[in-house]
């Protein structure tokens, strides 16, 4: 993961120094994800810090097609607004998107008869060919052998 800590001192600090005119707006740390330390700037914004080294090339790929994708979409999406940049405090870049609200999939029971609709429509709409010009991702679309080192790390680390 991280060589480094990711409190709130550092947060804040960061979103004072890159983008004062939001430094006054609470925060406070959310469940994270696998690549993303994940905080809530205000009721209307999230701060997500890179905790892996794979991370900030994925949040600069989102800053960039998430806004060209979410009118498609059927579902919010957060929205990059900012990017923080690395700095000697932190050393990757960071962005600050909007906030949507709700409960996490895997979280949430499934109150809705019509969610598995919901996801397909989703997915349909999102996976429509890309533009020419889209990045191509170096661990996807390529041979499962390729990625299969890492995984198998991944279950070492899990059984022991």
């Amino acid at each position: 993961m991280s060589s480094f800590e990711i409190d709130e001192d550092l947060v804040r600090s960061l979103v004072h120094e890159q983008h004062p005119d939001l430094a006054g707006l609470d925060l406070r740390e959310v469940a994270g994800g696998w690549d993303n330390q994940l905080w809530r700037l205000g009721d209307e914004l999230a701060v997500r810090m890179p905790r892996t080294e794979r991370a900030p090339s994925l949040l600069r790929k989102e800053h960039r097609w998430l806004p060209a994708l979410a009118p498609r979409l059927p579902l919010p999406v957060p929205t990059p607004l900012r990017i923080g940049e690395p700095s000697a405090r932190f050393p990757r870049p960071w962005t600050i998107a909007t906030w949507v609200p709700g409960e996490p999939a895997d979280r949430a029971p499934i109150s809705n008869d019509s969610a598995a609709d919901t996801l397909a429509g989703f997915l349909e709409a999102l996976h429509v060919k890309a533009p020419a010009h889209a990045p191509v991702s170096q661990d996807r679309g390529v041979p499962l052998t390729m990625l299969s080192d890492g995984f198998e790390r991944g279950l070492e680390e899990v059984a022991s």
